[in-house]
């Protein structure tokens, strides 16, 4: 059934004060009471950035806003299980609202939704290493909307006893972040992550302060003094912040190819007096610093294809500079004669040959896929599994359909090679379409098949299932999703038969 459940909406609901003024760069305050009357029927403004598809500039400074869809809203009845999407876009964009999230297909499950909206570029990851400004706002901002959930949500059906976060790419990382971080205890009580991990290179910044002073000296002050860095940024109009994060100064050619060209992101804050993120995600993991709940985790195949739709592969320039290829995480001396030899043994591996062409471009699909997604995904269940008591369900999607993500944008970016990778598998945002209706590229809804209607039904049923009992397991699973655990690993294979 798409979609044949009335439901309530309530949007543009304010869970903090504007960040905006004297309060941009600072922790979110809380919104209190509201006078009057809301109007719970217009959508609270974006954070604002670039589209990741059209890239004008969107959104509003003023954005800490959220929605909320029930089937009974009131406090009368059982509670229902409440899920909390946290959207992706790099932590430099995205949003929440229902052109791009739309809870017609969830909300068929008896659940409460709620979609956020959180700074992000600059305004929200922007980090001076200092108590002043020690980065984080995006995710403070998402704890105080969850801490909004915990007081608010029974007054909308849903029991605050009983909350998924989930994610998908940058609010995967966002959900990882939120196992990691003392502050989000107790807030939550079972995780998905999807496609996105906090282990991912493009999830970290490891010198904020640099970035800062980059950006700043973008904009025309040239100081290396953190105060003073501070207060011009302060006074800076925010689309000329927008507009100044997306220069190329501020990026190395290694973080465009191995970080997507995200550099605003979060980062160790230790200065904090009380730390969001008080050591580097790996070494937490490591020792098995987090918060134990019930978890899904799991990423799509073929991740690596929307980096493909959205920005062309520059094969002359990695050619001419095969180190490019080296991820940033193995720590390799940069610009050595070590770095150039693996980037050249990296590019052999997956292609077989000595440079980059068309010809190889599905092979390094496959190499973006694994640096960008895959190989922390992988580290982050190894370490999950060691040491968490609680279930671990892993997946790898592999579902593909003419409404997906790719098999629209391939086709706009290439045309004359689109037939290469049609059906290779599933791209990085491919799963989104069947848990939200999304008009992300304004294009008119293309209703599912019948097939994508019965994959939809297992998919949207298992993921409600999980975040009702914490197990994904239901009717109409031709399967059954066994437990991942480190002697015996087990994943779901989310496709044409499952």
């Amino acid at each position: 059934g798409l979609s044949k459940t009335t439901y309530y909406s309530f949007q543009g609901i304010p869970y903090a004060k504007p960040p905006v003024g004297d309060l941009r760069f600072k922790d979110p305050q809380p919104f209190g009471k509201w006078s009057g009357v809301h109007d719970a029927t217009v959508e609270g403004n974006d954070s604002l950035h670039k589209h990741i598809v059209f890239k004008n500039l969107l959104g509003d400074e003023d954005c800490l806003y959220l929605n909320v869809y029930t089937t009974e809203p009131g406090e009368e009845g059982d509670k229902k299980a409440v899920m909390v999407w946290i959207h992706g876009g790099g932590f430099s964009g995205g949003s929440g609202s229902t052109e791009i999230y739309g809870p017609d297909f969830l909300i068929e499950e008896d659940i409460v939704l709620v979609t956020i909206n959180y700074r992000c570029g600059a305004l929200g990851f922007l980090s001076l290493e200092n108590n002043k400004l020690p980065g984080n706002l995006g995710l403070k901002d998402q704890i105080l909307a969850l801490q909004w959930v915990q007081d608010n949500i029974k007054n909308f059906g849903g029991d605050p006893n009983n909350v998924t976060i989930f994610g998908e790419s940058a609010g995967g990382a966002s959900v990882h972040y939120h196992l990691l971080s003392p502050l989000s205890r107790g807030l939550f009580h079972k995780a998905i992550l999807q496609s996105g991990t906090s282990l991912a290179q493009w999830a970290l910044q490891d010198k904020p302060r640099e970035k800062a002073f980059l950006l700043a000296r973008e904009l025309g002050c040239e100081s290396q003094d953190p105060d003073t860095v501070l207060e011009f940024l302060m006074s800076v109009p925010a689309m000329d912040l927008l507009q100044a994060q997306e220069s190329d100064a501020l990026r190395t050619e290694k973080e465009k190819v191995q970080k997507f060209s995200l550099i605003f992101l979060p980062c160790v804050d230790k200065a904090r007096d009380i730390p969001f993120l008080p050591d580097y995600p790996r070494k937490m993991m490591e020792r098995g610093e987090f918060t134990r709940v019930p978890l899904i985790i799991g990423g799509n195949d073929k991740e690596g294809l929307l980096a493909l739709a959205l920005q062309e592969v520059n094969c002359e320039k990695l050619n001419s500079d095969l180190s490019l290829m080296v991820p940033l995480d193995l720590a390799i001396t940069p610009n050595s004669e070590e770095e150039l030899r693996l980037g050249k043994e990296i590019l052999q591996f997956y292609t077989n040959t000595d440079s980059l062409s068309w010809d190889v471009v599905p092979q390094y699909v496959d190499y973006i896929t694994d640096i960008g997604f895959a190989v922390a995904q992988e580290y982050t269940r190894q370490c999950f599994l060691k040491h968490q008591p609680g279930p671990v369900y892993t997946y790898k999607f592999t579902y593909t359909c003419q409404r997906a993500f790719s098999s629209l944008m391939i086709p706009m970016a290439y045309p004359e090679k689109a037939q290469q990778f049609s059906d290779c598998g599933a791209s990085h945002a491919d799963d989104l379409m069947h848990l939200f209706k999304t008009n992300m590229i304004q294009i008119p809804f293309i209703p599912p098949t019948a097939d994508d209607q019965v994959f939809m039904a297992k998919f949207l049923k298992a993921w409600t299932t999980f975040a009702k009992t914490g197990n994904p397991n239901c009717e109409g699973l031709a399967l059954s999703w066994r437990q991942d655990n480190t002697h015996n690993s087990h994943y779901m294979e989310i496709g044409k038969v499952w």
